[in-house]
């Protein structure tokens, strides 16, 4: 997989109507960077139905940190969950993130959520932006390839949340055309290092594939990209298709 090594990928894919899988380092720690925001979501519709999707939260610019493209923009008239939901997960807005992750408890509280879902492995212990920070060496705020296809799998197509619950998730995830006629409904997150990661649902026709990615290059002043990212979820595709 000369292609996965070259971006220092860790991946996990499983086509859901044939049951074929592909792992790459795929068991290795990585910086769960924002990927978190998705679980918290799934969390808040898991455990407080449509009706949590309308209260309303207001925030100061103390609350405000780096990286919240949408959240800036609201501090006269705060944000409904639905809406922090969106800017989270389609504009990786890090406030929005912070204060998602502040209704189930924290990081504690997102890590104790992961627990009762079967993952043993994600892990969150600080807040945005220190948990995206990306280090290498750095054992806390990660998942592996294996332990973020599976919680997303969960929610997405399992039997984690109710029908409506998953179509609700799914349409605050972002979408891409990736090479082969796939269309990638997808979270995605970067960090420091060149870290970057996705997860999410690859489909084409009748094929559905869930498949996360982790990519890092190791440079401390780059920031990772996620067009990197997709683009090695589209060779992962390639691979489980025998290309």
């Amino acid at each position: 997989m000369p292609a996965l090594r070259a971006c220092g990928a860790s991946a996990w894919a499983l086509d859901l109507r044939t049951g074929a899988r592909l792992a790459h380092r795929a068991d290795v720690p990585r910086p769960l960077l924002c990927l978190h925001a998705g679980l918290v979501a799934a969390r808040l519709l898991r455990t407080g139905g449509p009706a949590v999707l309308r209260r309303h939260l207001r925030f100061s610019p103390d609350d405000l940190v780096d990286g919240s493209p949408v959240c800036c923009w609201h501090l006269s008239d705060g944000m409904s969950v639905e809406q922090l939901c969106d800017a989270a997960l389609r504009r990786a807005d890090a406030t929005a993130a912070n204060l998602l992750l502040g209704l189930v408890g924290g990081p504690r509280g997102f890590t104790r959520s992961c627990r009762e879902l079967g993952d043993r492995t994600t892990r969150l212990d600080r807040w945005a932006p220190e948990s995206s920070g990306g280090q290498p060496w750095e054992p806390r705020d990660v998942t592996t390839a294996t332990a973020l296809a599976r919680g997303y799998g969960r929610v997405l197509v399992g039997t984690a949340l109710p029908a409506p619950a998953r179509a609700q998730l799914r349409s605050w995830l972002a979408t891409a055309p990736l090479p082969g006629g796939w269309c990638f409904t997808h979270a995605a997150g970067t960090g420091w290092y060149g870290s970057a990661a996705v997860v999410g649902l690859a489909q084409r026709g009748a094929r559905t594939v869930l498949v996360s990615v982790l990519t890092r290059s190791g440079q401390p002043s780059t920031r990772g990209s996620a067009r990197t990212a997709r683009a090695a979820a589209a060779g992962v595709l390639r691979l489980l298709e025998g290309g």
